[in-house]
């Protein structure tokens, strides 16, 4: 099996549903709870478009941040509630979606993973097998403008900051590539980066970390 990129046609339903109900999340916290967020895609789904990949025939996903722009003290201190509460209220609104199949499958519920939550679709009455999936992971800035993601150690059931790429900074060298008609190379470079790493079976570099390095390496070849 191979990494193959996915048509923009096949991709746009999901991104338009996903779209929407990350926007009922977002209202959903802002009004029952006082957290006040915005999302965005990221990696190969995001702005750079075109570089979304399945493997063989298996299901393809899309990521996503949360970026937390204001909310209460509490969950300033207790990432764990905060985590809790995006992951509860998303839920609620996935269970929403399971009274119709969507885009030929249903939702299952989010799942807390180290550095996301992560939602799959099933194919109807076939829960073994998965149709799509996305991340959600949640991030907040500080006055430096330096990025933290909610990580979830779960060896020590601990959750913490930790610092993250900055979301602006990739898409600017991104738009410079695009300006400069390089993104013929961005998609050739990605594409054996995630055979490569595929076939070193190798788990730690989820797609957004292949973007982020390619994306670098692109840039410092044009314009470093």
């Amino acid at each position: 099996m191979a990494y193959e990129y996915v048509s923009e046609k096949e991709v746009k339903p999901y991104r338009s549903e996903c779209s929407q109900m990350l926007t009922e999340l977002r209202d959903y916290l802002n009004g029952e709870f006082g957290i006040i967020t915005q999302f965005f895609l990221v990696g190969s789904g995001s702005h750079a478009r075109k570089l979304v990949m399945r493997n063989g025939n298996a299901p393809f996903d899309l990521d996503y941040n949360l970026m937390v722009i204001r909310m209460p003290e509490e969950y300033w201190h207790n990432p764990q509630c905060l985590k809790n509460r995006v992951r509860d209220s998303l839920n609620l609104i996935l269970r929403r979606r399971r009274s119709h199949v969507v885009r030929g499958g249903q939702f299952s519920d989010g799942k807390d993973s180290t550095s996301v939550i992560t939602a799959l679709m099933y194919t109807p009455g076939i829960l073994s097998q998965v149709a799509f999936s996305f991340d959600l992971a949640i991030l907040v800035r500080d006055e430096d403008g330096t990025y933290y993601r909610l990580l979830h150690d779960k060896g020590f059931n601990n959750y913490h900051w930790g610092e993250a790429p900055s979301v602006q900074r990739i898409r600017e060298k991104a738009d410079a590539i695009k300006s400069k008609k390089h993104w013929s190379e961005v998609r050739k470079r990605y594409k054996d980066k995630k055979n490569m790493y595929l076939e070193r079976q190798d788990k730690n570099h989820p797609s957004y970390i292949v973007y982020v390095e390619t994306i670098s390496e692109v840039y410092r070849k044009y314009f470093n």
